[in-house]
């Protein structure tokens, strides 16, 4: 039997093939809620977990974490399949930047049919999630005008020093986000600069950005850089408010 923790297995279109995805609904009460799609990293062992979706729903907020192409049972390439090139070249970074450009359109896919549900108010979503999925949460932003808010933890943390063509890549999408952006990492993450250039460049076109960097959160970076999945007693004062005021 189903623990309730695992949500609703549900599936939808895509532009690769078929997605598939968990839903996950607030307790009691009728009509239409306010709903996040939650965006997992380039892994999903820990980000797919109910955690951070129970947090949301115990707001009030209907949650559905997709399995972007290739991830789980989705359908399409994996990651691993088209970014072949040797890190370091050129090719990679191409390679990665177009990658996230593909996956982010499962992300709008995901939004498309979150809409549609008969319990989520249309034009009461955001975008969440971390490290690649922080990036594809970015990427979300700048392409659907009708997002009321994206907030993104540790985004390009790994991948800033790495694959430099990443950088452009980011900074250039802000031009067309119109939602507030909420930009969160810990002080001992891998790479703090993406959240401040992110924030910096925001702050230079206009846009509604905050960025707000975390003390040293566990025992390493890379602990650091999970902090979305099990630190939520850390983040939740500071996310939960920026999603009642704006979503």
């Amino acid at each position: 039997m189903r623990s309730p923790d695992d949500g609703e297995r549900i599936e939808f279109p895509g532009e690769a093939g078929r997605l598939e995805g968990h839903l996950y609904r607030p307790p009691g009460g009728q009509g239409r809620r306010p709903a996040v799609v939650l965006n997992h990293g380039s892994t999903i062992e820990q980000d797919s977990k109910p955690g951070v979706s129970r947090v949301l729903t115990d707001a009030g907020y209907t949650v559905l974490v997709p399995f972007r192409r290739g991830y789980a049972r989705s359908e399409g390439p994996s990651r691993l399949e088209q970014v072949t090139a040797e890190v370091g070249t050129p090719g990679h970074g191409a390679q990665v930047c177009q990658r996230l450009a593909a996956e982010s359109s499962d992300v709008l896919a995901a939004l498309d049919f979150m809409r549609r549900l008969p319990d989520v108010d249309p034009d009461r979503t955001a975008v969440m999630g971390s490290s690649y999925g922080g990036i594809n949460s970015i990427l979300a932003a700048a392409q659907d005008q009708r997002l009321r808010a994206c907030v993104a933890f540790a985004a390009a943390a790994m991948s800033w020093g790495p694959v430099p063509e990443i950088r452009d890549f980011l900074l250039d999408q802000l031009h067309t986000v119109k939602s507030p952006m909420l930009l969160l990492q810990a002080a001992n993450d891998f790479d703090i600069t993406p959240s401040e250039r992110l924030a910096e460049r925001c702050h230079e076109l206009g846009l509604t950005c905050t960025r707000h960097l975390f003390g040293a959160y566990g025992a390493n970076e890379t602990e650091a850089h999970m902090l979305w999945t099990s630190g939520a007693h850390v983040w939740t004062p500071v996310v939960l408010p920026f999603l009642a005021e704006n979503v």
